[in-house]
């Protein structure tokens, strides 16, 4: 269909606009473009098109809530805005990549897209770092380091699928190379939590791929093989450590971080708690910052205006009522990232598979001691969530990098 290949080119575009932090009007025309074109062909359905992702259910209950809980917000404008941002938007560009990821080129156009983006962000970042610390097309620090949460399984699990699918040699180095300027890209961050998630993530990518190939493999060969990850798991986890204390050391060293242990999180963390005792099932109304003025006042900070955490921000936020929903929403994410790794004969959808698992769990480590899972992380998280959904479906296509 020649439209979802347009939308699968808007599709691509779309996910390289949300890597930058200056492209809010361009990522919104091409989110309503790429719904138009959507739109268009799920009303002509081709019986091969799936309409709308298998997690629509989970994501519309908490939308849902989220939009009830306008109602008791302490500020309706506010949360209302925010449900636009963080809710319509999201939707949208969880669809739209669903979707259009459906075309028979997108592969094609998606990863490629994607890889020349993801290149050119992070030349911006080792750029701004080294030479012009006052660039931020990044996104700084904070927002760059969760798009690089999100792209390094998409980047890992590629180059896992092209060595698998016997790509030329070009087309592998190319994908090694990415995964490499990701990691510096990350250290240019200066951010600690980003070496625990991308320890975590490839040490889960690596049992999950263990898992799925160990019924196929000989005894001595699983061995082996079990003896290599878990030698790589270690020299990771020695290496995160060593830049974990190099990158705080120098926040110390230039006062813009306190040692760890007086980290001011630790004050705010019981406050929060505190204020979700007075309204425990609902919250204050959905949107980050609904308490911004009483907590800088009693904290005294004022970048201590939302909760730090993904977990207590939800429940200031829409209670435990929309903490278990986004809860079976993440759940029904990753249940849909095991059945694709689980099946046995699709390279394809194994990888896609394990990289939706990865980046679920990236996304919740990077959001445990702040809460970035907003504006443009949010839209490449789900915009990549949705064409991981739809590649780990199936049927089976093959990808030509050569």
């Amino acid at each position: 269909m020649r439209a979802l290949a347009g939308a699968a080119w808007i599709a691509a575009l779309f996910l390289d606009s949300v890597l930058f932090s200056h492209t809010v009007a361009l990522r919104l025309a091409l989110l309503f473009a790429g719904a138009a074109l959507v739109a268009g062909t799920v009303i002509r359905r081709s019986p091969s098109l799936r309409p709308v992702p298998p997690i629509w259910p989970a994501f519309a209950l908490w939308g849902t809530w989220a939009a009830f809980s306008i109602s008791w917000s302490l500020d309706a404008g506010r949360s209302a805005k925010e449900f636009q941002n963080e809710i319509v938007y999201a939707a949208l560009a969880l669809w739209v990549c669903y979707v259009a990821a459906q075309a028979r080129m997108a592969h094609r156009v998606i990863v490629r897209v994607v890889a020349l983006g993801s290149t050119a962000v992070c030349l911006v970042a080792v750029c701004a770092f080294f030479f012009r610390p006052s660039w931020d097309w990044h996104g700084g620090p904070g927002t760059h380091s969760s798009t690089l949460i999100t792209l390094m399984p998409c980047a890992a699990m590629t180059a896992w699928y092209a060595y698998r699918s016997k790509w030329s040699w070009r087309a592998q180095s190319l994908v090694w190379l990415l995964a490499a300027l990701l990691f510096l890209s990350a250290y240019t961050t200066l951010n600690r939590t980003i070496w625990i998630a991308y320890l975590s993530q490839i040490t889960l990518m690596g049992a999950l791929l263990a898992l799925r190939g160990r019924e196929r493999q000989p005894p001595a060969a699983l061995v082996r093989q079990r003896a290599a990850a878990l030698a790589i798991v270690i020299a990771m986890a020695v290496a995160a450590t060593a830049i974990v204390r190099h990158i705080q050391s120098q926040r110390e060293a230039s006062g813009s971080a306190p040692e760890i242990s007086r980290d001011a999180r630790w004050n705010l963390w019981p406050l929060i708690l505190e204020r979700v005792e007075n309204r425990p099932l609902t919250g204050f109304g959905f949107g980050r910052g609904l308490l911004r003025h009483p907590l800088t006042q009693e904290m005294n900070e004022g970048n201590l205006w939302h909760s730090h955490n993904l977990v207590l921000d939800e429940l200031v936020q829409t209670g435990l009522v929309g903490l278990l929903l986004l809860a079976g929403l993440l759940a029904a994410t990753l249940r849909e990232g095991w059945r694709s790794l689980r099946n046995p004969d699709d390279d394809l959808r194994a990888a896609c598979g394990v990289a939706l698992i990865a980046v679920v769990a990236g996304m919740l480590i990077r959001n445990m001691t702040d809460v970035l899972w907003v504006r443009q992380s949010a839209l490449l998280y789900w915009g990549i969530v949705g064409v991981l959904l739809a590649w780990g479906a199936g049927p089976k296509h093959e990808v030509d990098a050569s």
